[in-house]
C-alpha cells in the first residue's frame, strides 16, 4: 500500500512542541495523515519522494483549534454587532430557532465550517443549539463533514417554539442516541460527537442531571455555556453539579467570567476544562474574559470565536483582544501600587498556547493535535504576512498580534490540503455562495416578522427567567442537603 508523503520546508516552524521547540530553519514530514518527521534542519528531507509545500517567508504552525464556535448561526454576519446578550438572546437566538429550517441550518454550517479552515483553524467544536429537529443534527453533521474540517459535533439539547420540534426532552435524548449509534460512533473520525446541554437554571435540576448522565453514557464530551453573565444566577450551579457528583472530568465550560473564588475551585478540584470568547463576553455585558482567574486556578484556557453574528470569525482576532485585555488589566495591578510594569509577563506565546494545545487539552485531544508532534494528525497551517515587504522579527508576535485571515497561505487537515496559495480548494465556493444567499434572505424575511423587544421588557424577560433559575436549582436539594 502506497503512502502519501507531504515536506513543508522553507518557513520558520513553531511547533508548540515543548520538547522541539521554535525551529527557524526547520521542516514537518507528513505520511498520510501523521506527523511523521520535524525536522531543525530542512536538509534531513532532501532526497525524500515527497510533495513539497514551499512555505519560505511563513510561520509554520499547529491548525488552530476553536474550542467553541456556532456554524449554525453563520450566515448571519453582524446581525448582533450592536446588542446586549438579553437582546441577543431574546431576539436574534430565540428568535432564528423558532423558524430555522434543516437545509438553511446545513447552508449556515458549511460556511461557519469553511470559514474556520480560510482562517488556519483546523478543528472547532460546533455548538449546535439548534437541533429542532433530526434532520437538524443531520444537516449540521453533513456540513462538517463535506467541508473536511475536524470537528467535535456538539449536539444541542436547547429547545426553541419551532412548530414541528421534538414532542418532548425525551425524545431530544433518544435522538441524540441515535446521531451517536448511526452516524458518530466512531471516535477516531474527522467529525466526533458531543453535547451541549441546556443552559444551567432553564430546565429542572434533573433534566439537566438526565443530560449529563446521557453523555456520560454515550461516551462523549459535555459542553456547558456556564456563568456568562455577570451578577446574574442564570448559567450558574456549578455547587449543585458537585453535590450531586455530576461534575464530570473533561466537561467544557463555555464564557466563565461570572464565576466566583468558590466556583473556580470547584473547576480545578474536578478537572474541568475552560474557553474563553474574549469579543462577545466583551461586547454583550458578559463581564471580563477570565483569562488570568483560569490560569490563577491551574485550568489552561483555550479560545474562541462563539459567533459571527457579533465579532470575527477567526482566533487571531481572539488572541489579540484576551491577549491584550488582560495584560491592561494586569499592568493596571501594578499602577494601583505607583509604578510602572517593569516587564510583561503574559506573552504572545501564551495567546498561541490557547489557541493549540489549550484548545487540543480543553477537547480532550491532546494526544492528536495541538502540536506538531511526531505521531499526531497532520493539522498544519502556514501563515505568510500578506504584505511580504520585511520578514517579520518576532514570530509569535506575528502570528498572534499582526496575523488576519488574509494571511493563512496553506492549511492542512489530516494531512489533506484545504488551503493553497491563500485560497480554500476542493470546495465549489460559487455554489456554497449561492446556497448561503438564499437562505440568509429566507432568515431575514423570518427576523422581520418577529416582534421587537424594549429594554423594559427585556428586564422583565430576563428577571423571570432568573427567578426560574432559582426554583430550578433549589430542585437539586429537594431530597436534603448531601452528607
Amino acid at each position: 500500500m502506497s503512502v502519501s508523503r507531504t515536506v513543508i520546508t522553507g518557513g520558520h516552524v513553531l511547533t508548540m512542541d515543548p520538547g522541539l521547540g521554535d525551529l527557524p530553519g526547520g521542516a514537518v514530514l507528513i505520511e498520510d495523515d501523521r506527523i511523521a518527521a520535524v525536522a531543525r534542519d530542512a536538509a534531513e528531507f532532501q532526497g525524500v519522494d515527497a510533495e513539497t509545500v514551499d512555505a519560505s517567508g511563513g510561520i509554520v504552525l499547529p491548525g488552530m483549534i476553536d474550542s467553541h464556535r456556532h456554524t449554525w448561526m453563520a450566515l448571519m454576519r453582524a446581525v448582533s454587532a450592536d446588542e446586549s446578550l438579553p437582546e441577543f438572546l431574546a431576539g436574534t437566538f430565540y428568535g432564528t430557532g423558532s423558524f430555522l429550517e434543516a437545509a438553511d441550518l446545513g447552508a449556515a454550517s458549511t460556511v461557519g465550517a469553511l470559514e474556520a479552515l480560510d482562517a488556519g483553524v483546523t478543528t472547532i467544536m460546533d455548538c449546535n443549539d439548534c437541533v429542532n429537529t433530526p434532520e437538524h443534527a443531520d444537516a449540521n453533521v453533513d456540513a462538517l463533514q463535506a467541508a473536511g474540517i475536524r470537528a467535535v459535533y456538539n449536539y444541542g439539547m436547547q429547545a426553541y417554539e419551532f412548530p414541528r420540534a421534538f414532542a418532548s426532552h425525551d425524545d431530544r435524548l433518544k435522538d441524540a442516541s441515535r446521531l451517536r449509534r448511526e452516524r458518530l460512533s466512531a471516535d477516531d473520525a474527522l467529525v466526533t460527537m458531543g453535547m451541549l446541554l441546556t443552559d444551567f437554571g432553564i430546565l429542572p435540576f434533573g433534566t439537566i442531571a438526565a443530560e449529563i448522565r446521557l453523555a456520560r453514557e454515550l461516551g462523549v464530551l459535555r459542553a456547558s455555556h456556564t456563568a456568562a453573565a455577570t451578577t446574574s444566577i442564570l448559567l450558574k450551579g456549578l455547587r449543585e453539579l458537585a453535590d450531586h457528583d455530576l461534575l464530570i472530568p473533561g466537561h467544557v465550560h463555555i464564557h466563565c467570567p461570572a464565576l466566583d473564588e468558590q466556583e473556580w475551585r470547584l473547576m480545578a478540584r474536578h478537572d474541568q476544562r475552560v474557553t474563553i470568547a474574549p469579543e462577545t463576553e466583551m461586547q454583550m455585558g458578559m463581564g471580563i474574559p477570565p483569562l488570568r482567574a483560569a490560569m490563577d486556578h491551574g485550568l489552561r484556557p483555550g479560545v474562541s470565536t462563539d459567533i459571527v453574528c457579533v465579532g470575527s470569525g477567526d482566533l487571531f482576532s481572539q488572541m489579540r483582544l484576551g491577549l491584550q485585555t488582560q495584560r491592561m488589566l494586569d499592568n493596571a495591578k501594578v499602577h494601583a501600587t505607583g509604578t510602572m510594569p517593569w516587564t510583561i509577563d503574559l506573552t504572545t506565546h501564551h495567546a498561541l498556547e490557547w489557541a493549540t494545545v489549550n484548545g487540543a487539552h480543553t477537547l480532550g485531544l491532546q494526544d492528536r493535535i495541538g502540536s506538531l508532534t511526531v505521531g499526531k494528525k497532520a493539522d498544519v497551517i502556514v501563515v505568510k504576512p500578506r504584505m511580504d515587504l520585511v520578514r517579520p522579527s518576532h514570530m509569535a508576535g506575528t502570528v498572534v498580534l499582526q496575523s488576519t485571515a488574509a494571511d493563512v497561505d496553506t492549511v492542512l487537515v489530516d494531512g489533506v490540503v484545504r488551503k493553497r496559495g491563500g485560497t480554500l480548494v476542493g470546495q465549489n465556493l460559487a455554489a456554497v455562495r449561492t446556497r448561503a444567499n438564499a437562505a440568509l434572505d429566507r432568515i431575514q424575511e423570518g427576523h422581520a416578522r418577529l416582534p421587537k423587544h424594549g429594554a423594559d421588557e427585556l428586564a422583565g424577560w430576563f428577571g423571570a427567567a432568573e427567578r426560574m433559575a432559582s426554583r430550578n436549582f433549589s430542585d437539586a436539594y429537594a431530597d436534603g442537603l448531601p452528607a
